[in-house]
Parts: C-alpha cells; structure tokens; sequence
C-alpha cells in the first residue's frame, strides 16, 4: 500500500487520460471526465493532520457516548418497565453486538496497519506464467469491447495472454463490440464466445473455464476497464508463494464522479479493499475474491468447476455470489486468498437508490450463503493453527448476521418508545465512520474522504433492512441485474 501511496497522484491523473482516450465518444456522456480520477487533492501535510483529526474525533465521540451511557440508561428506562423481565432479550445481544464490532474494527485496523502489497513483477520476468483472462458479457455494448482492449493493452508479455470472453445471449450489440475488439488484436489472443441465450454469469464463467487451458485464469467483468500493469501486478503472488490460490484486485468506481451516490460508494468501495480485504489478507484469508478482478491458480480450483456451475442451496439453484463461491473453494482446498492493492480495476456502479439496493441485496444473499458453508467448513480448517485467525476474523464476521437481524425489529421499537436514541445511533456510527475517514486518506490525499461519514448516515439511514431481508429470503436465487 505504501508504493500505490506514493504514486497515487500521477497514477490517477494519468489513469484517467488513459481509460477517458479508451472510451468511445458514446460512452462519454454516461462517464464524466473527472470519473476515473481522484477528487480534490490534500497535501500529504494537511492529509496527515486530518487524519490525527479523525483518529481524535473518534476517540472523542466514544468519550461522549460512555460519559452518557449513565444518562441513557436513565432515559432508558422507560423501556427497561415496559419490558419488565424480557429486557435482557435486547440488553445482552446488543451489548454482544457492539462488543464484537468493536472488537472487529480494533482487530483490523492492527492488521491494516501492517498490509503492504507485493511488488509486482517486471513484465520481462521470465517467470510470469500464461494466463487466460475470462470476460462474461451480457447486455453492456460498447463497455464491453473497451474492457477487452483494455486487457489486450495490458503490459503482460504477449505471447503469455489470452482472453476468452464469452456473451451469455446479449439482447445488444455486446457481441459485435467484442468481435471488434477481438479483431483489433493482431496476435489473434482473444477468443469469442456467443451463446445462444442468456443463462446465467455462471453458466458463462463456466463456457470461458472450459476453454481455459493456462495454469492461471484471471477473471474480470465486462463493465470494468484495467490499467496496463493489472494482471502482471495481480497474478505475482501467485508467482512467488505457492500457498496462494487467489488474488483479489483493487476495485474503484470508474463512473464515480456521476453523482453523491456514486462519490460515496467509490468511498465504500475503497473501504472494503483497501480496509477490509487489506486486513484480512494478512491472515491469508480474504473472504471474498471478486468476480471484477481476481486471479486464480487452477489447481485450486481444478475438479470443481462443474461443481460450482451447478451449486444449489435449499434445493434451488445458485446464480448470485459465484465470486464468493469460488473463493469458498479455493480456501476449502487449504490455499491462502490474498489481497493486492496495486492491480486495480474500475467498474461502473449504480447511479440511484434502486440499483443499489439491488446490487447490495445480491451481495447479502450469497454472503449469508456462503458464510454457512464456510461454517461448515470450519472443524476441517481448524486442523491447522495458521487457521485460526482467520477463523477467529470469520466466526465474528458471521456471528452478526443473526444478531443483526434479531435486534433490528427490537431496534426500531425502542426508537419507537425513545426517539432520542436515534440520536446514539447516528453517533455511533460516525464513531466508526472517523476511523474510516483515516484510513481513507492514507489510501488517497483526497477530499472525497468527507463522504466517508455522509456513507456512515446513509447507511444507517437507508441501507439497514438489506441483511435481514437477505437473511429471510437467502433461497431465492435471481441474479438481479440479468
């Protein structure tokens, strides 16, 4: 993370050249100049004073709400009488659960502290291996052929990449875009697929798989474009440490600049790699490996592709969450997942309410999914001591999910009989959201880390139905965007 830091002005600025030249004129009016770059800049100076800032304001914000837990409980009251003896049904889970979120941020913010990514390889290394690079497409047109030339574009040695991009029966011009950006290429390495209708990214992923014959496969979406040194910076940890069979990029927001949603879901967006996988991936562990950007060692996941293609859970078949999935494999097979913050990506995100909605309830369904199976999985993990941390990291990722939902009704019944705690919330959660504006800005010197703490009230405001309405309803499997 210090090399992405140091060089992230340039980076970004010449990123944004780069990507804006790739994308055709009919594009442009959907994706602002500014979009693929970052916001206003901060000086390193005052970057790291806001930061201490932050960090303070936190710790004076926790100050606030345990000097006034003594006046909350008072104002509690009122609802402690109404419930008489069934208090502790809401008192002792939601102590449990602010303890472990508690803990859960400590924890992490230990083990981003000390995250670096690996230097990436030099593109004349002889021992970077040959890759196939799987595109699904569906429905995204011209996007879609910007995000194979990207690939085509990339520094990685030539005669080392391939690209198998296959269209799941778009109802656009998706396939004509790709066959024009496959065409472009005179080395003849990209290879297209159509099929015949729309089954699925699964299905899709799987038609690309099956023509893969490379020891590394990397996957990324056709709504996302890469810079030149992506997959070389991607697929070097799986080059030097053959305990890794996964390797999550970094995603940003290409489309960031469209509106406040998306400037805060590029903010959310750089909080859940730079923080959270950043941290988990120094316990070898990163939950979830992104279909965006991702490279995989195929022995890790050799023999169970079919498996994956086919996965049914409660007797229905499984379309969302194939990235999650095949990270459950691979982890499942005993190989490290890592994260490496200098192979970025930028993908388009949803510019209204509706959209991302959507695209988070998608999100928690396989999440919830996919954590019983790795629960499952857990006495077989826990055989080996290297485990346990990500163990201890996963067991209280997990535990939140049914407390989340159980205290939600109780929640908003309590708000009911006392509005004023609706205030401690919103408190709470900008407690939490100051540790994220630091962490923000040790990623990027930029002012768009205010929309760390307008992402914090939004959520809380707008966003916490989505687990337990994912929880109620984990069966249903429609992908939601297809």
């Amino acid at each position: 993370m210090t090399t992405a830091v140091a060089t992230r002005d340039g980076e970004a600025a010449a990123m944004g050249v780069a990507i804006r030249s790739a994308i055709p004129a009919a594009l442009r009016g959907a994706v602002p100049a500014a979009a693929t770059g970052a916001g206003a800049a901060i000086p390193d100076r005052v970057a790291r004073t806001v930061e201490r800032v932050a960090i303070l304001a936190g710790a004076g914000l926790l100050l606030l709400l345990v000097v006034s837990l003594e006046d909350g409980a008072t104002k509690l009251s009122v609802a402690r009488e109404a419930l008489g003896g069934y208090w502790g049904v809401i008192a002792w889970p939601a102590a449990a659960m602010g303890a472990v979120v508690t803990a859960s941020v400590a924890w992490r913010l230990v083990l981003w502290a000390t995250y670096r990514p690996v230097p990436a390889l030099d593109a004349s290394d002889p021992r970077l291996p040959a890759v196939t690079v799987l595109v699904p497409a569906y429905n995204e047109g011209a996007c879609a052929g910007e995000c194979v030339r990207s690939i085509l574009a990339s520094d990685y040695p030539a005669d080392r990449l391939r690209v198998v991009a296959v269209d799941d029966g778009s109802r656009d011009d998706t396939l004509a875009h790709i066959r024009a950006a496959a065409a472009s290429d005179g080395a003849g390495r990209a290879l297209v697929v159509s099929l015949p209708r729309n089954g699925g990214k699964r299905g899709a992923l799987h038609a690309a798989f099956a023509r893969a014959d490379t020891p590394v496969v990397v996957t990324v979406d056709s709504d996302t474009i890469l810079p030149r040194d992506a997959i070389r910076a991607l697929v070097t940890p799986i080059v030097l440490d053959p305990g890794v069979g996964g390797v999550a990029g970094r995603i940003e927001v290409l489309n960031r600049d469209a509106n406040v949603l998306t400037r805060m879901l590029g903010v959310r967006y750089r909080i859940g790699f730079d923080f959270v996988r950043a941290s988990q991936s120094r316990i070898r562990s990163v939950f979830v490996c992104p279909g965006a950007l991702t490279a995989w060692r195929m022995d890790a996941l050799r023999g169970g592709i079919d498996a994956w293609r086919d996965q049914r859970f409660l007797g229905a078949t499984c379309h969302n969450g194939d990235d999650h999935a095949l990270t459950n494999l691979a982890l499942s097979r005993g190989y490290a997942t890592i994260y490496q913050g200098n192979a970025v990506a930028r993908t388009k995100v949803p510019e209204g309410y509706r959209g991302l909605s959507l695209m988070y309830l998608r999100w928690a369904r396989s999440n919830v999914r996919e954590s019983l199976r790795w629960m499952a999985m857990v006495p077989r993990l826990a055989r080996r001591a290297r485990n346990w941390p990500a163990i201890a990291d996963g067991l209280a990722t997990f535990v939140q999910i049914p407390l989340r939902l159980y205290l939600l009704l109780f929640g908003y019944g309590l708000l009911l009989v006392h509005p004023s705690l609706f205030l401690r919330s919103v408190a709470a959660a900008l407690v939490f959201s100051v540790v994220h504006v630091a962490v923000y800005l040790r990623s990027e010197r930029s002012l768009d880390a205010a929309y760390t703490v307008l992402y914090a009230v939004f959520s809380l405001l707008t966003l916490q139905w989505v687990y337990p309405w994912a929880a109620v309803t984990v069966r249903r499997a429609r992908w939601l965007t297809r």
